[in-house]
């Protein structure tokens, strides 16, 4: 026995429309063409599929069972269909993201690259935020994910962990300090401290790290993210507690660093608008920055 697909496609037409006619509308063809595939199956399968009443064409109780059969497949090639064009917009079109500054500047840079030569058919857009502008611009859909240092829940959201690392300090060269192999709370009684602004989670976090010392920290300089932090360290402006993907980027012959105990997690984690899709596109940029991580 051997059916062709346009056999089939005649008899799912004709089976949804009960008439020849609006058969060969759906299907673009002429009515005396889906007669001839009708004929042609039911002689190929020895059975009757449809009798003629004057209300149209009615199915067999044969008819009936293979057309479930063909729901069945149909739905199979729809499945195939749409993974098809997921891989097709994976390799072509645009990818939204938005990240906080040290990712953004000091890490992802490389990792674009790198997503660039592997998936040259993908435009990537990168927007800089603070991190809990992320959260809500990821779940408004603004963005196809974020990379940010925030918590493991959110609301309207979906967030996965990337490799763990912890901050470090960063220590201007030269600096009674940077002798030392570990810097602890007490070390930095009275230093002068480079910060992130109050608005950020990195900065609650260092400041209940830092609540052991009796008196209240020596901040001369804040910004809204790291990067201009690494930099006045080089300047030798004050000492920074810093996400160690932006301190390996300033440490030079003018910076030193050294890690920070008790550890502070750096929190970096991958934010998804809640329950949408996430496209292998964006699976394969997510891998690259994981991978970069696991470097520093």
């Amino acid at each position: 026995m051997r059916l062709n697909l346009r056999q089939v496609e005649a008899f799912r037409a004709v089976f949804q429309t009960n008439s020849m006619t609006a058969a060969a509308d759906l299907m673009g063809v002429t009515q005396p063409a889906v007669s001839r595939l009708i004929r042609d199956m039911e002689a190929e399968i020895n059975i009757r599929l449809f009798e003629r009443t004057r209300g149209g064409l009615l199915a067999t109780a044969e008819a009936i069972s293979l057309y479930r059969e063909v729901q069945r497949s149909f739905h199979g090639l729809d499945r195939i269909a749409r993974a098809a064009s997921e891989l097709g917009r994976n390799r072509s079109g645009l990818l939204n993201v938005a990240a906080s500054g040290g990712p953004a500047f000091y890490c992802l840079p490389e990792v674009i690259k790198q997503f660039s030569d592997r998936l040259p058919g993908v435009r990537l857009s990168l927007t800089v935020l603070q991190s809990s502008d992320i959260l809500d611009s990821v779940a408004r859909q603004q963005y196809d994910f974020g990379i940010a240092d925030v918590p493991s829940e959110a609301p309207g959201v979906d967030i996965e962990a990337l490799p763990p690392l912890d901050f470090v300090c960063a220590i201007p060269v030269g600096h009674a300090l940077a002798s030392k192999r570990k810097i602890r709370p007490e070390d930095l009684r009275g230093e002068p401290m480079l910060m992130v602004s109050h608005a950020s989670h990195q900065h609650q976090r260092i400041v209940q790290a830092l609540s052991t010392l009796e008196q209240p920290l020596d901040i001369v300089f804040e910004a809204s993210n790291s990067g201009p932090l690494g930099a006045l360290v080089v300047e030798g402006m004050g000492i920074a507690i810093l996400d160690p993907i932006t301190a390996s980027a300033h440490e030079s012959k003018s910076v030193v660093i050294r890690p920070f105990e008790p550890a502070i997690r750096y929190d970096l984690r991958v934010i998804y608008p809640a329950k949408q899709p996430r496209s292998d596109g964006a699976k394969a940029f997510v891998e690259l920055v994981a991978d970069k991580l696991r470097q520093i």
